[in-house]
């Protein structure tokens, strides 16, 4: 699909429909895992009044109830993350300020966060949008950069968007994210991620890095 049709079908949803759908998937999706995390657990407790035969079949129910668990925590912070008043409300250098904090606090690697000034007001759709895109690139240099601290810049110009985060870090040889060769590898699910959050607000995501160069994540957002 034309990535500029893309956009403009995606800015078309609301924040009315934005909440509409959150709401859907906690009372449709997270009600069923709730369900199914709470027959697994009904099945462990008879097996374990079972003959020790029956133990075998423990470690494989205790990984998919914790499998359970993890995906259930992971969806309620997103819900309570987007749906929350405060978030809808925080200006977009609040919302940048308070995610290194998060990610500070979390990992321990500091976030040095430039932000320019009067930086202006977006919709919903552009701020979940890049609360996620930051949020997977911070997290990627906690796991593979092996450097101590991250660089994070935002600023706007000319109607524009603009977004960086950067270290000096290991670096890696970033797989082709546009066009026909554009990786559609399981193991770039992290980057295919990054790439089509972006589009979906009409912007433009790029990697540069070589091994042993560092790494910086771009994003470009029209702000019209």
């Amino acid at each position: 699909m034309d990535r500029n049709l893309a956009g403009r079908r995606l800015l078309a949803v609301t924040e009315e429909e934005l909440q509409r759908i959150i709401l859907d998937i906690h009372d449709g999706p997270v009600q069923n895992l709730f369900a199914a995390l709470s027959q697994l657990s009904v099945v462990r407790r008879r097996l374990s009044e079972l003959p020790d035969s029956a133990t075998a079949c423990a470690p494989p129910l205790n990984t998919a109830i914790q499998l359970l668990e993890s995906s259930l925590d992971g969806i309620r912070h997103v819900l309570t993350v987007f749906h929350a008043p405060e978030f809808q409300q925080l200006e977009l250098s609040q919302m940048v300020e308070e995610l290194c904090v998060q990610h500070e606090t979390l990992t321990g690697v500091p976030v040095i966060c430039e932000i320019g000034d009067d930086l202006p007001r977006v919709p919903l759709v552009v701020k979940i949008a890049l609360f996620r895109i930051l949020q997977e690139a911070l997290s990627n240099i906690r796991r593979h950069a092996g450097v101590p601290n991250a660089t994070l810049r935002v600023h706007h110009r000319d109607k524009r968007l603009f977004v960086e985060i950067e270290d000096h870090g290991k670096g890696f040889s970033p797989p082709p994210l546009e066009g026909p060769l554009a990786t559609e590898n399981a193991i770039h699910i992290g980057l295919r991620g990054m790439r089509e959050r972006a589009a979906t607000v009409n912007g433009v995501f790029n990697v540069t890095s070589k091994p042993g160069t560092g790494t910086c994540v771009r994003v470009e957002i029209p702000l019209e």
